[in-house]
């Protein structure tokens, strides 16, 4: 607190106050004496002081009383804040409510985040520190997989910041950035000083034409294909309660650059397009998750390549990761519709995925381009967010399915594989979703998910598993397939690809705290994860495994404080909506 100075009043305990009425008192007999005088005068003069007058005087007057009571409150309230916040040196004036915002020549900055203390305890080690994909949890031939794993994290703190300036009463511009440290250089590791680097979650910019209803947003965030809950408007995406970065297997969404244009029509109805930035998994064994070549040797003596070589190019790209060749966008197109039946709010979305899946063939012996192939990659799909009981418990469900859109789910599973003519099969795959929020208390929120990732394995048949192909029928093509023969022994074969990964998970998110200070929030939530591969194998014994699985059970929790939020209103008006 900043200390401040009063002009003392008066010697007494409730010397301001007093002179406050004695002033009130005073200046209503000196009123009231001129007003008799006037009156006097006016019966005695020749009607020269007209009704009109008077009634001005007493009006004026009136506006005086008020004056002297606002005064006397103002001294009141000076009285009480002397006596709450004492000071050594003498009485002391608290800081003004703060809006915890910025302005600077019509600019306002608004400040956010929040500083975290996180911990996960697993039962099979990930390997991929606190966040791992669903689709990567390790496999039993792993020693990772046979040994419990804990950690303790800060890497998931937050910093951001809004920038909001409006050119005329119906024009804004703002800008978003916001950032957390899960980032990991090539010299970051947790041997003595943790050392992780920031990485970029939001950075955008948007102009809203509120007059015409259209927006236009560039820069990177949440892909259109992410869930709202309230039409298509930018923070305002319906992300999983969960203290797990990845969040759920079936959640459907990216962090990637993007033009956006909006347009909505009242407070109901919404349509969007975007343009975003593409990239491919599982062309090849070397796809964006790691690992070599980049290139498949494919029938016929040519090979497959559809990855840029790591260490290429301008060097601003990580060197020890795999992009895609890419020479068109994602493009997304969405609609929502906000209806309210009976008392109940509905938000309900459909949307479409355009992708290009890219890659070319050279003969092997010569290294000559034979052919550049565009495979057509699209997705279709909806979510509903229903408040099943206004206030108390809202539900949601979404699903997608489509070719080629693995890399829009947080099980990370492959887009493609090599048809055995080196072109891309663009894999077919179903995902989806389904949840429930409880708001228990207005400190408490309970939330449980469910969902599922599965690639529609018959398309599999005569398509490259990394460097070597699954025979199948009518394909004319009859070579060998990995084997599944050692998935439960530790060094042994497992080399499938991963068809399938689902999970159950619960939790809450408490908050302890919450008034002029900002908030502190404690969260603890349990995770069941599985992973299943492809059935295959090269003999009779490694195909009897049938389709192997492997699971993980996670405990997360949560102690975060968040500076910059602002009192939650009073129950009448907090709304969801």
């Amino acid at each position: 607190m900043h200390r401040g100075t009063f002009v003392q009043i008066s010697s007494t305990n409730n010397g301001p106050a007093n002179a406050g009425v004695a002033s009130r008192r005073l200046i209503s007999c000196i009123a009231l004496a001129a007003v008799l005088a006037v009156t006097a005068t006016a019966a005695k003069a020749d009607d020269s002081v007209s009704i009109q007058e008077i009634k001005a005087l007493k009006a004026r007057l009136n506006m005086l009383e008020k004056r002297l009571d606002k005064q006397a409150k103002v001294t009141q309230e000076v009285v009480r804040q002397q006596a709450a916040y004492p000071g050594p040196s003498g009485p002391y004036e608290p800081p003004m409510p703060w809006d915890k915002k910025f302005h600077l020549n019509g600019i306002t900055l608004t400040p956010g985040g929040f500083l975290a203390a996180e911990g996960v305890y697993r039962t099979r080690d990930t390997g991929g520190d606190f966040s791992p994909a669903f689709g990567s949890l390790p496999l039993y031939n792993a020693v990772g997989a046979h040994m419990g794993e804990f950690r303790e994290t800060s890497r998931q703190s937050r910093v951001s910041m809004l920038a909001e300036g409006a050119i005329n009463p119906d024009t804004l511009a703002s800008g978003y950035m916001e950032l957390d440290f899960l980032g990991a250089g090539i010299t970051s590791n947790s041997e003595e000083s943790n050392s992780y680097v920031p990485r970029i979650r939001h950075l955008y910019a948007t102009v809203d034409w509120n007059d015409l209803g259209l927006h236009v947003l560039g820069g990177q965030t949440w892909s259109l294909a992410t869930l709202n809950n309230k039409g298509i408007t930018p923070r305002n995406e319906d992300i999983p309660l969960t203290i797990d970065a990845q969040y759920v297997a079936g959640f459907t969404w990216a962090r990637q650059a993007q033009i956006r244009v909006t347009k909505n029509f009242g407070k109901d109805i919404w349509f969007a397009v975007s343009a975003e930035n593409p990239q491919t998994l599982g062309c090849a064994a070397g796809d964006i998750a790691g690992g070599a070549p980049a290139a498949v040797a494919v029938p016929g003596g040519t090979t497959a390549q559809c990855q840029q070589v790591p260490g290429g190019g301008s060097g601003q790209l990580n060197p020890q990761r795999f992009y895609s060749f890419n020479h068109v966008p994602d493009v997304i197109a969405k609609a929502a519709w906000e209806p309210t039946i009976v008392d109940r709010k509905i938000h309900v979305e459909a949307f479409g995925i355009y992708t290009d899946l890219y890659d070319s063939t050279f003969t092997t012996a010569t290294g000559l381009n034979d052919v550049r192939h565009d495979t057509t990659g699209w997705g279709a799909g909806g979510s509903v967010i229903v408040q099943a009981m206004p206030k108390l418990v809202d539900l949601q469900g979404s699903a997608m399915i489509g070719r080629g859109i693995g890399r829009y789910g947080s099980g990370q599973l492959d887009t493609t594989g090599i048809n055995v003519n080196g072109s891309l099969a663009a894999l077919p795959e179903i995902m989806f979703l389904g949840g429930a929020i409880v708001h228990a208390t207005p400190q408490l929120d309970l939330y449980a998910y469910g969902g599922e990732e599965r690639i529609l394995n018959v398309d599999y048949q005569g398509v490259a598993f990394g460097s070597t192909f699954n025979p199948g029928p009518g394909t004319g093509f009859s070579g060998a397939s990995p084997s599944n023969a050692g998935c439960h022994i530790i060094g042994g074969a497992c080399a499938a690809p991963t068809e399938a990964t689902w999970e159950a998970t619960a939790g809450f998110w408490d908050k302890v705290y919450d008034g002029s200070f900002g908030s502190v929030r404690v969260g603890l939530q349990y995770v069941y994860a599985e992973r299943q591969l492809f059935e295959s194998g090269a003999t009779a014994a490694s195909r009897s495994l049938g389709s192997p699985w492997f699971n993980d059970q996670m405990v997360y929790s949560s102690f975060r404080y968040y500076p910059f939020d602002a009192p939650v209103p009073p129950p009448a008006v907090v709304s969801k909506y």
